[in-house]
């Protein structure tokens, strides 16, 4: 398969008058999506695509006929993920519940990108409710393995050059594990920084929105012009590289672990300060199971009205994540969100006792499964940091056989101008490491 540069970054620089430069997106792709899209299935199937996205053409020309300048994203498709509701599209949320069942009002992110100018390029495959299921998406890297979930569609879509940006969400793992597979950016930001309203959510406690790109620079783009007061930073200095000691990072494959520690050797000797530090939690909650009884016992209750009136549509994963979460008392959610709390709190001091700009590990304890071996990805090295609510970021910066690895690097809560930033001088340098 031939994959397609689409650089955010680069597909902003089109000069072209309105109506040339946005028939020129749409038609390039559509081009895409007809070569593309048949080996990958990244896309909810729309029966009737290319006129909608007329109509979005028509719409757009109509409400922007006076500007001044193209407005910032201009033509660009974007890929939304089908947990996210949008205006004219039904949500399916990767389950067989009926539409109408699901579809509900778009919220502030999509209402954000129309006002940009983009063009919304269709609703992008999830596993169901972003929990738990089987999914049509191929990865674009190596087709019989998995993109990862459940921001599968997101990621491929994006990783297979259809569209410059796409958007996810995660609770896990769903947007570092994609991206790590399939060799693109993946940033989930803080918890709460973008509003979820809109969202059909998995864990109201622990979800938060991400995007994917092909290349850190767009990402930043994207960063600026979607998270709501936004203010870009810049790095003076190389950052300081925290790596948690402990059973943390024994949760990934030794091939994994290799090319991990000879990227830090590298680090190091291009002059980063890196410290193995004590983390302010417990090994029980990496390996235990209170991170997933939050999120069964929010899901539970979330779905309560709608699993009484459509049980028989629910895919069997789910239908047991919520008779487990049925048993989670609402005096244990709070335990849990108490330990959120304190989690991030001391994760917040402990970076300034130590200096931390950066904890940093790989994005995933190892590349894309096989599709026969029914996962989508590992929540070992993503989970612990969402639970505490930091934002997180996954740059391609390895292979192994042939399958994408990622870098991730972990910021400190509500920090996403700063993981960025510093991230931008990890990536910079592990790039000249791969040259």
């Amino acid at each position: 398969m031939q994959l397609a540069r689409v650089s955010l970054a680069d597909a902003l620089s089109n000069e072209a008058e309105l109506e040339t430069s946005i028939a020129e997106a749409i038609t390039l792709y559509l081009k895409r999506f007809a070569e593309l899209e048949p080996q990958i299935h990244a896309f909810v199937p729309e029966e009737q695509l290319e006129l909608r996205l007329n109509r979005e053409k028509e719409r757009l020309l109509a409400s922007f006929a006076a500007a001044q300048a193209k407005p910032a994203l201009w033509g660009i498709p974007v890929g939304i993920k089908d947990l996210i509701h949008v205006e004219g599209l039904p949500t399916h949320a990767g389950s067989h519940l009926p539409s109408e069942a699901l579809t509900g009002t778009e919220g502030p992110l999509v209402k954000r990108l129309r006002l940009l100018g983009a063009v919304i390029a269709g609703k992008t495959v999830t596993e169901e409710f972003a929990y738990q299921g089987p999914i049509a998406t191929l990865n674009p890297r190596n087709t019989a393995h998995t993109p990862g979930g459940s921001s599968a569609g997101s990621a491929a879509a994006v990783a297979a050059g259809l569209c410059p940006l796409a958007v996810g969400t995660q609770t896990l793992r769903s947007v570092l594990a994609p991206a790590s597979f399939c060799g693109v950016v993946g940033f989930k930001t803080s918890y709460g920084r973008i509003p979820m309203d809109g969202v059909i959510q998995l864990s109201p406690s622990f979800d938060a929105i991400g995007f994917f790109t092909q290349d850190l620079r767009s990402m930043e783009i994207a960063a600026e012009l979607l998270i709501p007061d936004f203010v870009p930073r810049k790095a003076t200095r190389k950052p300081v590289l925290g790596i948690p000691k402990g059973v943390y990072m024994q949760l990934m494959g030794d091939e994994v672990k290799a090319a991990f520690h000879a990227q830090i050797e590298s680090l190091e000797k291009l002059g980063y300060q890196v410290k193995h530090v004590e983390m302010p939690w417990q090994d029980e909650l990496i390996y235990g199971d209170a991170m997933l009884r939050l999120i069964e016992g929010e899901m539970s209750r979330g779905h309560a009205d709608l699993f009484e009136r459509y049980a028989g549509y629910y895919g069997e994963p789910v239908k047991e994540g919520i008779a487990r979460g049925k048993q989670v008392t609402d005096a244990e959610l709070e335990t849990y969100r108490g330990m959120q709390l304190e989690l991030r709190r001391n994760l917040e001091v402990l970076m300034k006792q130590e200096g931390i700009d950066l904890w940093v590990s790989p994005a995933q304890g190892g590349t894309a499964p096989k599709l026969e071996e029914n996962r989508t990805g590992w929540a070992g090295m993503t989970a612990v940091w969402g639970f505490a609510g930091c934002p997180a970021l996954s740059i391609p910066a390895a292979s192994i056989d042939n399958l994408p690895l990622g870098f991730q690097c972990v910021g400190s809560y509500g920090g996403d101008e700063w993981l960025l930033a510093w991230s931008r001088e990890v990536a910079l340098d592990l790039l000249s490491l791969t040259i």
